[in-house]
């Protein structure tokens, strides 16, 4: 059985592989810090990939001194990437395995279309009885002839609108595909995830703040803050992540 999908397996991985350089970096700048503080101290262990001696220890010291800032801007932006990723990356393995694209398309196509043609005339007559201006005095014939039809895999209007959604997904997963701030649109509207308006306000939030700092606007969220919002993108991504792997990771054979 399936129990998650590759994306989720990559997100997480490249997720804590992140986390792990956030704690580091928390352990390596001060223990620098300390060396260089005491008087005529100097970096002992030369640098990986610059230059030894390249920088004075004045110099090292003053890009420590905030350090937890920029580390806090870097991670936030990394790890909502990561998550913007996961999405894409999970919608295209539900469209790969079920065959790819064309095939899914086809696929959709041909089972709402089934009864497009000649019907049984038990059902013939059952649609027929359904092709009427609704009148409320008659709502229990209607739902008589429905149950017939549903029972028989007849394709009602909703069910003949699912291939319009497989084409808007392609779409939305193809180049140059969707947006950050319609993940949460995809979520609940693709996936039919039950996604509450706390977690709808989170995703805006983290997303809101990520943009803040890539166009330079000078957000500053804390260190705390940003582990904080880890923690909230790696929950509704498993969340997310679980409900693919049982209502759409599953083989239709028919």
């Amino acid at each position: 059985m399936i129990s998650h999908t590759d994306a989720f397996k990559v997100y997480r991985e490249l997720g804590q592989a992140h986390l792990n350089f956030v704690v580091l970096t928390c352990h390596a700048v001060p223990a620098l810090r300390a060396e260089l503080s005491v008087p005529g101290g100097a970096a002992t262990v030369p640098p990986d990939h610059f230059k030894a001696g390249g920088n004075t220890a004045s110099e090292l010291l003053s890009y420590a001194a905030d350090y937890h800032e920029e580390l806090a801007r870097s991670a936030l932006i990394t790890l909502f990437s990561y998550f913007e990723a996961y999405v894409k990356d999970a919608l295209t393995e539900i469209v790969d395995f079920h065959g790819g694209a064309t095939k899914l398309r086809e696929s959709a196509r041909d089972r709402a279309s089934k009864y497009f043609g000649a019907v049984p005339a038990a059902l013939d007559e059952s649609r027929k009885k359904l092709q009427d201006r609704p009148d409320p005095n008659k709502r229990g014939k209607y739902e008589k002839h429905a149950r017939t039809l549903d029972r028989a895999g007849y394709r009602f209007p909703t069910d003949l609108l699912a291939h319009f959604g497989v084409a808007q997904l392609l779409l939305k997963i193809g180049k140059p595909g969707f947006k950050a701030h319609e993940i949460p649109d995809l979520l609940e509207n693709v996936l039919l995830f039950p996604l509450s308006s706390a977690d709808r306000g989170t995703l805006e939030a983290i997303r809101t703040a990520r943009n803040g700092i890539a166009h330079g606007k000078g957000t500053k969220p804390t260190l705390r803050k940003v582990m904080r919002h880890a923690s909230e993108l790696h929950r509704i991504a498993a969340a997310v992540d679980s409900h693919i792997a049982k209502h759409f990771l599953v083989i239709q054979a028919l």
